[in-house]
């Protein structure tokens, strides 16, 4: 197993070795539980922003659909791809950081 899969593993509380598992469940419910706060917490922002106004789906994302036609702005959907990038990136940084506090614990 590689070094970066073992570190991840161990700081969720899973320990694999050649002939068992072993999973530390409070460790692992700590895990999962910072990782479900933090998946509300991104989807909370995203619909507020989204009810807010402050995204406009077709707007940003470049793409709009009627009985008809469908069209592609695709400078539109590039911005929003390197946007949503950008977010995937913070996200998975703060995950990231609740892997860390979970493992200070």
């Amino acid at each position: 197993m590689q070094d970066k899969n073992k570190d991840l593993f161990e700081k969720i509380g899973v320990d694999i070795s050649k002939d068992k598992i072993n999973i530390d469940i409070t460790q692992t419910k700590d895990f999962l539980n910072t990782l479900k706060n933090t998946f509300e917490k991104t989807a909370e922002n995203i619909q507020n922003d989204i009810s807010e106004g402050k995204v406009d789906l077709a707007e940003n994302v470049g793409i709009k659909v009627d009985k008809e036609h469908i069209n592609i702005d695709l400078t539109k959907t590039k911005s929003f791809i390197e946007d949503l990038g950008k977010k995937i990136e913070h996200f998975l940084g703060e995950i990231d950081k609740a892997v860390e506090n979970i493992d200070k614990k």
